[in-house]
């Protein structure tokens, strides 16, 4: 039976496994390079317009991320203020663009809490139904 070279001069596992990680590192070491600063967003497609993060990389390696939040922030609160609670209905579905009834549904439970009012039981089946849908 033959013994390749490689089992020749490192007969064991571990060091075999450290003869590797050397080479390894003699190959990858002229790949490391200065970092860069990314500003990814908030018109990126992953950050859907609501964040902008400052991020270091190093290749495809991220070294920090600074997130900056708040881009989608119209002061909805101080708006509502000076309404009546069912002038706002329009304001929510405004307030998330990907989940438009899911506001609706909040605020109106919101409303309903405050006010001591209860919802009869088919009305509470309509609106999981349609929030369900809308989810899809």
């Amino acid at each position: 039976m033959s013994r390749s070279s490689t089992e020749i001069e490192a007969p064991d596992a571990i060091s075999r496994a450290a003869k590797a990680a050397e080479s390894y590192h003699q190959e990858t070491d002229d790949l490391v390079g200065d970092r860069m600063v990314l500003n990814m967003g908030p018109s990126h497609p992953a950050t859907h317009g609501v964040l902008r993060l400052v991020l270091e990389l190093d290749g495809e390696v991220i070294h920090s991320a600074d997130p900056d939040v708040g881009f989608l922030h119209r002061g909805d609160e101080k708006i509502a203020e000076n309404m009546h609670y069912n002038q706002f209905v329009p304001y929510t579905d405004r307030l998330d663009y990907l989940a438009p009834l899911a506001n609706n549904v909040a605020y109106a439970c919101a409303v309903e809490k405050l006010m001591g009012w209860t919802l009869p039981p088919r009305g509470q089946a309509l609106r999981v139904l349609c929030c369900e849908l809308a989810r899809l």
